[in-house]
């Protein structure tokens, strides 16, 4: 699967006032909701159907609630800026380049960092969910 750097940065789910998030491997599907494809590369709304892994890409301006997941590990890498999560209380920044593995049933949040005014730091991110 190749996602080419400019699909993200035009795709509107990840703009802001949007939801922020995309999935694009997916572990099981509703056909009456999203087509089914099995492309090369990947433009959005398409999605590659696995039986074991899921992956998206999210920014800085999609939503979570503090979460934990009974089956899967998380492997997050940040693609571009700054982010912050809350795993089993206690933060982490992870910057550009850098991964956190977040495992089954450990209680997490993503949140945005802040500069010392008070400034989002954008971000985006690609989540990797082993099931």
């Amino acid at each position: 699967l190749y996602v080419p750097r400019n699909a993200i940065e035009n795709d509107g789910a990840l703009r802001e006032g949007n939801r922020g998030a995309r999935k694009i491997i997916v572990t099981s599907l509703h056909p009456s909701e999203v087509p089914v494809t099995h492309p090369t590369t990947w433009k959005p709304p398409q999605v590659q159907l696995t039986d074991n892994i899921e992956m998206a890409v999210f920014n800085h301006h999609a939503s979570q609630d503090r979460h934990y997941h009974k089956k899967g590990t998380e492997i997050y890498t940040v693609l571009e800026g700054c982010m912050t999560i809350e795993v089993e209380g206690v933060e982490y920044v992870v910057s550009r380049g850098e991964s956190i593995v977040v495992n089954t049933n450990a209680v997490h949040l993503v949140m945005v960092t802040h500069t010392a005014e008070g400034i989002v730091i954008p971000f985006l991110c690609q989540v990797i969910t082993t099931n």
